[in-house]
């Protein structure tokens, strides 16, 4: 019997070469036992769904807040918007793969199916994205949450995928269904918790693999807040508990010795905030204080400070809300930077890999304006999202000059997109200046003769 496996970098493994029921059904099992549970943990934790707000209920006479500071979901927003918030720019040397890329990206809405993709995959560590054709034989994809949709390899050292499994399971999570996509065809099937897998209608589909795509965020497949898990747990916890203080000494109690008090004059202090009382019989001074708590207010405060320095510096993600972010000049804004820039880039050469295989994809469909080889020419561009300063990139410009290409030159500047088309423009722009320097040089020396030849006139006339 085929064996299914799942290592710890969440990749699911099988010894047979054929998609088996059975085979199907090892792997959804492997994949709920195994991996959903950190997925389900991720996307609370982004939805602000934190460990704290699971934590058992105080007594009722103490204070139980629940404080939720969402630096997950700040994270994975400031470095997607940072690393993919500028839309990729997809070019090829044949214009018609051009028009045709264009095109595909417009009818998927890709700018934005790009930046959830990416998002996605930050938060769970790795998405897909799952391209069919629609009811007007137009190619579509979109993208799918590893929470319901995994792939699973075969156990050669490349790990070559050997089929997808898209499944749902309805509201008492008793059956479900969805389906099974491998090399050739789509495959119905039905499932049951507990229970085996049964296929129903075959399609072959028109594609030249697995219609699907995996975007890693990195080998691990570990979501970008992964390591700080736990930080923020503890940040949570340490500032719930320092609400909890404040309202314990808001709601502090009055101590009151030396003087019997009944419940009626206990009432009056409470409402009117008023003390009248008088020695004892032994002519002992009655004593009035509220009792103290001991503060811990400097450790809290130490811890807290110290939770979020943590969170930033391992996460690797800038703390864009320090105020000297606003002030810094390019050269030192590149080295707050550089940690969240480093990961930018790794994540730029795993999203290159991933669309590689999805235009590979896009274009072994039949009937395609495109020869099957020309996603092998695509280019990608990412561009930062960051701010910029025009006037110091234009001194950077003038120091170039005679120093590198034009085009290098130009691509310094954040307000030029493509180089190339500025360079054409520029041309263009001196061709018609020079043409009209011809055409006024020409009517000025129409203009001389005509007026020497008038003097001329005048002069005979004389």
């Amino acid at each position: 019997m085929a064996k299914v496996f799942v290592n710890k970098r969440k990749v699911i493994t099988t010894t047979s070469d054929v998609v088996t029921e059975e085979v199907v059904t090892e792997a959804i099992r492997l994949h709920m036992s195994k991996l959903v549970k950190n997925y389900v943990e991720s996307e609370d934790m982004y939805l602000s769904h934190h460990e704290v707000l699971k934590m058992a209920k105080k007594d009722s006479w103490k204070p139980d807040n629940r404080l939720v500071f969402n630096y997950a979901k700040y994270i994975v927003d400031t470095f997607t918007g940072y690393q993919i918030g500028v839309p990729v720019k997809i070019k090829h040397e044949d214009e018609n793969v051009n028009e045709f890329v264009s095109s595909f990206r417009k009818i998927n809405d890709m700018e934005d199916s790009e930046f959830e993709f990416a998002k996605m995959s930050s938060v769970f560590g790795h998405a897909f994205i799952y391209v069919y054709q629609d009811e007007y034989k137009r190619t579509r994809a979109t993208y799918n949450s590893p929470i319901n949709m995994f792939i699973v390899h075969d156990n050669s050292i490349e790990e070559r995928p050997l089929f997808a499994v898209r499944y749902t399971f309805n509201e008492n999570n008793q059956t479900g269904v969805g389906q099974v996509i491998t090399n050739d065809e789509l495959i119905d099937a039905t499932f049951t918790t507990g229970g085996a897998v049964r296929f129903g209608e075959r399609t072959q589909h028109i594609y030249n693999s697995i219609p699907v795509v995996e975007l890693i965020e990195n080998e691990e497949r570990q979501c970008i807040f992964e390591s700080v898990k736990t930080l923020i747990n503890a940040l949570n916890k340490a500032a719930s508990e320092k609400a909890n203080d404040v309202d314990y000494f808001a709601d502090a109690y009055l101590k009151v010795l030396g003087v019997e008090l009944q419940e009626e004059d206990a009432s009056q202090i409470r409402e009117n905030r008023i003390f009248n009382l008088w020695k004892n019989g032994d002519g002992a001074l009655p004593e009035v204080a509220f009792l103290e708590k001991p503060s811990s207010d400097t450790t809290q405060e130490n811890l807290i400070s110290l939770l979020k320095e943590s969170i930033f510096a391992i996460s690797m993600v800038a703390n864009m809300s320090e105020s000297e972010f606003g002030n810094s000049s390019g050269t030192a804004l590149a080295f707050k930077l550089q940690a969240m820039d480093n990961l930018a880039r790794m994540k730029d050469r795993k999203l290159q890999s991933a669309f590689n295989r999805l235009y590979r994809i896009v274009f072994s469909v039949p009937l395609t304006t495109v020869y099957e080889d020309a996603w092998t020419g695509l280019t990608y561009t990412f561009t930062r999202n960051v701010p910029r300063n025009i006037l110091e990139e234009a001194q950077i410009v003038g120091q170039l000059s005679g120093q590198v290409s034009e085009e290098t030159k130009l691509s310094v500047l954040s307000i030029i997109d493509d180089p190339q088309k500025e360079i054409q423009r520029m041309e263009k722009e001196e061709e018609a200046m020079g043409d009209l320097e011809t055409r006024l040089e020409k009517q000025k020396i129409y203009s001389d003769a005509e007026l020497s030849e008038s003097e001329k006139v005048i002069a005979d006339v004389e």
